[in-house]
């Protein structure tokens, strides 16, 4: 069996496959991730299969209709804070991205000056 090579968030966890014949090598996001106006929390919905090719819906090899956003229902950090119906998932967040950061210093990965 051959092997495959995953990087993992060290923010959430998720693992992404480090390189496909089909896409290339990861890419991190080209636009920023602005707390300010990105939807930290996003409410979607929709999904599940289109009609199958025996006429039976979701049967078979039917692709799957994709989740939508509903950016009424999103929510940006600020307005997550504002809510103030996050604070276990926030405090959560924030603990993994200080010890993320804390530890990317310690080995030199992120420099002081660099924050």
């Amino acid at each position: 069996m051959g092997k495959v090579e995953y990087v993992v968030c060290p923010v959430c966890g998720r693992n992404r496959v480090l390189e496909t014949k089909r896409k290339g090598r990861l890419k991190w996001i080209k636009t920023p991730f602005d707390l300010q106006v990105t939807f930290l929390l996003q409410t979607r919905e929709g999904g599940g299969k289109k009609a199958g090719y025996t006429g039976r819906r979701g049967r078979g090899s039917a692709p799957g209709s994709g989740f939508k956003l509903v950016p009424e229902d999103s929510l940006t950090l600020p307005e997550m804070i504002a809510s103030g119906d996050y604070v276990d998932v926030l405090e959560g967040m924030k603990a993994q991205i200080l010890r993320v950061v804390k530890q990317s210093i310690e080995l030199g990965f992120i420099r002081r000056d660099e924050i």
